[in-house]
């Protein structure tokens, strides 16, 4: 995308605050505001998120969802041009479900992104992305995982089934709350950290999909 469309694109998202602004009849200026305040607190660096909290397990919150690990946050490395791809800054592809195509056209590389399960029933797809930006969600499917030199890919480097504790290469340990699935979980898959928006939210605030396995468990990361 050129500078000169990336510019464009803000000052769509800009335009359509005015609008949704001066029919709600609030000052235009306050919308502009607002929406300039989220976007700074969407785009600050993960690093300084987790410094906010030094003891205990590291709680941070990406607009309504909640994570203990910062690698929950992705962004989207490019979309394709029909809007029925997506893939991630770790180069792992997801499909869009055909409805939700469109909704995806005006996404930007610098927009939030956090991957949740798909509670939907008798749907295709298994997990929704929703962008924190625009507060747009989309259903989809994992296509391709994370490339293997990839910078942000995290994989499984111990796993005690007794303890149902995974650790993974960055060197943080999770407590899992679905034991069964997790055993069906190896040394060496690889995985990629979502939001749990279901059961259990509160006590596992975060899954770990597992590429190898193409199924997710809820856990919490106690670092």
């Amino acid at each position: 995308m050129s500078h000169a469309q990336h510019v464009a694109l803000q000052e769509e998202r800009a335009n359509e605050a005015k609008l949704a602004a001066e029919e709600a009849g609030q000052k235009p200026e306050a919308a502009e505001e607002n929406q300039t305040s989220a976007v700074k607190e969407m785009l600050e660096s993960k690093e300084s998120r987790l410094a906010a909290s030094v003891k205990g397990i590291k709680k941070v919150t990406a607009g309504i969802y909640i994570t203990t690990h910062n690698g929950a946050f992705h962004n989207p490395l490019s979309v394709s041009l029909l809007g029925d791809a997506i893939t991630l800054e770790d180069g792992s592809i997801w499909s869009v479900s055909s409805e939700d195509s469109y909704k995806t056209l005006n996404w930007l590389t610098s927009d939030l992104l956090v991957i949740t399960p798909n509670h939907a029933w008798f749907s295709i797809y298994d997990y929704v992305i929703t962008n924190q930006n625009t507060g747009v969600a989309v259903k989809v499917n994992l296509v391709l995982g994370p490339l293997v030199n990839a910078v942000y890919r995290h994989w499984i480097v111990a796993i005690d089934y007794l303890a149902d504790r995974v650790w993974l290469e960055d060197g943080s340990f999770w407590t899992m709350t679905d034991c069964t699935v997790m055993k069906q979980w190896h040394v060496g898959d690889t995985v990629i950290m979502g939001i749990n928006d279901g059961w259990f939210s509160s006590s596992y605030p975060n899954i770990l999909i597992n590429v190898n396995m193409l199924n997710y468990g809820r856990g919490v990361c106690n670092y």
